[in-house]
């Protein structure tokens, strides 16, 4: 009898089969190397899929995110403060002793402070007059920047309790001008001046 193609072809990868034993071992070597729950293809397949949406996620809310507005007395503050300093009205005492206007704005509830955030090297006192901040007798003070030669205008009023929202030091744009916030021994302190 002859044998067939498809006989042939069995006898042929017979003759190179492993033993039993050999095909065995194989098999549980890869059982052992095989990851637990398919993890391998995990990584595969789904790590890059996962990390793709994520990037896009992060990236879409970055472009939709606008700064959150602070609250609506703090607004009211930094409106009060740049339209202030737009009516660059001059001052009532000149002087740039803070000892002397303190004198000459003895009305204010609060003492005037020297600011940490304002050194004598950058700021010179020119003088003050009181002005209105939130409904409260305020100072406002002008001051010369050594450096730019501008001049500024730095408010300072007691903090009213219900007025929260100043975290730190914070930096507002209004009407023209850049206005800087932030609180110092119980008072509000605000230093303005022209957005340039």
């Amino acid at each position: 009898m002859k044998n067939t193609l498809k006989d042939n072809i069995l006898d042929y990868y017979q003759a190179y089969r492993l033993p039993r034993r050999q095909l065995l071992r194989l098999q549980i070597t890869q059982q052992r190397s095989r990851p637990l729950f398919g993890i391998r293809r995990w990584r595969t397949f789904w790590a890059p899929v996962v990390i793709a949406v994520l990037l896009l996620t992060v990236t879409g809310s970055l472009l939709f995110l606008e700064p959150s507005d602070p609250p609506e007395n703090v607004t009211r503050l930094i409106r009060e403060v740049a339209y202030n300093h737009n009516k660059n009205l001059d001052v009532e005492i000149r002087s740039n002793s803070l000892d002397e206007v303190r004198y000459f704005l003895s009305q204010l509830d609060f003492s005037l402070i020297k600011s940490q955030r304002l050194s004598a090297d950058t700021w010179e006192l020119i003088g003050g007059r009181y002005c209105s901040l939130l409904g409260q007798f305020a100072a406002q003070l002008k001051m010369r920047n050594r450096l730019t030669n501008h001049t500024h205008t730095f408010y300072q009023v007691e903090q009213p309790s219900d007025v929260t929202g100043i975290n730190g030091f914070s930096e507002y744009y209004e009407k023209g001008a850049k206005v800087n916030l932030w609180i110092e021994r119980g008072l509000i302190l605000a230093l303005a001046g022209n957005n340039e």
